[in-house]
């Protein structure tokens, strides 16, 4: 059940998706999903703790609806918990520009992070283009804040030409499709093992910001 609704609205979008879709795609009855949710506001709390890991509270059905509020809190703990650039935070106060391995340790943290967390990153960047609430936590929690960070980066070590936030751009979009979007590519698997996948992507994206950044 939470998981059809993950699903559902994390591919077609929250305002998009019916009741009629997640009973579909959960094989049950209408009246056997108002037994979990009754309404979208409901389905959008199922698929929130799916995408996050969380079980059903405890309490009885049907499930208490999160307000968008309720859910930017939840997220935004999680984030807390779960989002530490260590390698990236030490670079922008080095002295120095950082080395080809020190881009890849900075890639590696958020290749790992992205990975195990994909359902969630998937939800919160569909919803952010419907719930103001949520594309503002999207902008200064996730998404934005490692941007903005890697602009900076760059900015302070900028090779004459490089523009910085297209460069920051370019080099989270390459991570993104083999730590996240390749699991839901219809058309494009992978033959490699994990560790083949991602040692390919680091060494791709350190490769990439070092070509931005001017050497010692």
């Amino acid at each position: 059940m939470a998981r059809a609704a993950f699903e559902c609205i994390s591919r077609t979008g929250y305002l998009r998706t019916q009741m009629a879709d997640v009973a579909k795609a959960a094989d049950l009855s209408p009246a056997a999903l108002y037994s979990y949710a009754k309404g979208k506001e409901g389905l959008l709390t199922l698929a929130v703790l799916h995408a996050l890991g969380d079980g059903l509270p405890d309490g009885p059905l049907p499930i208490t609806p999160m307000t968008p509020d309720e859910i930017v809190d939840l997220s935004e703990r999680r984030i807390a918990q779960l989002a530490h650039w260590d390698t990236l935070t030490a670079a922008l106060k080095a002295k120095t520009p950082p080395t080809l391995a020190t881009l890849k340790q900075i890639g590696a943290e958020a290749y790992d992070l992205q990975s195990a967390n994909r359902k969630g990153i998937w939800l919160i960047d569909r919803l952010s283009l419907e719930l103001p609430e949520i594309e503002k936590m999207q902008a200064t929690r996730m998404h934005g804040a490692l941007m903005g960070d890697l602009t900076h980066l760059i900015a302070k070590w900028a090779e004459p030409g490089i523009v910085p936030d297209v460069a920051a751009r370019n080099a989270v979009e390459m991570l993104a499709w083999p730590s996240m979007h390749r699991h839901r590519d219809a058309w494009l698997k992978p033959t490699a093992d994990e560790a083949q996948i991602r040692e390919t992507a680091l060494r791709q994206y350190a490769a990439l910001l070092a070509s931005t950044i001017r050497k010692k």
